[in-house]
């Protein structure tokens, strides 16, 4: 009787342990993982770009202004460039698309027709017909510098 007692007392002080750890974890780190590892992976180049929205249908414009290319390969981007895909990104933390100031960050990938926003791999055993939606990340966002420079080394 007394060693299960102690192997309770013993479990129930590990068990909180445990969840005080994750909730101190959780109050402390403050700072979340905001880009998307395997299209930051994925992806051939990181700019930074001004979009332009299209005031009657409120959708992105495809031709897009290069402020920056953060990472060039090759012959740094430019000017104007197309992206093709560039309607259906999602933004991480704003309910509709480029809403915010800018500029953006966006991960490219080259493409027949110009660029596109690289989509994110999908995942093994997850091959179904419907492809993920690419990410787009306003630049200004708290942390997104600094995840970059720490997801993709300078070259």
């Amino acid at each position: 009787m007394k060693t299960t007692r102690i192997r309770f007392i013993v479990a129930a002080l590990l068990l909180f342990g445990w969840l005080g750890w994750l909730g101190y974890l959780a109050t402390t780190k403050t700072n979340p993982v905001m880009l998307s590892r395997s299209q930051a992976m994925a992806s051939t180049h990181f700019v930074l770009a001004k979009v332009k929205v299209d005031a009657s249908t409120g959708l992105p414009v495809r031709e897009v202004e290069i402020e920056q290319d953060l990472r060039p390969n090759g012959e740094p981007l430019a000017g104007t460039i197309r992206i093709s895909n560039l309607p259906e990104a999602r933004i991480f933390g704003q309910s509709s698309p480029f809403s915010g100031p800018g500029p953006y960050l966006l991960m490219l990938t080259k493409s027949a027709t110009g660029y596109e926003l690289t989509l994110p791999p999908r995942s093994p055993g997850h091959e179904g017909p419907i492809r993920p939606l690419p990410w787009a990340y306003e630049w200004s966002a708290p942390g997104v510098p600094e995840q970059l420079g720490s997801l993709v080394p300078h070259r």
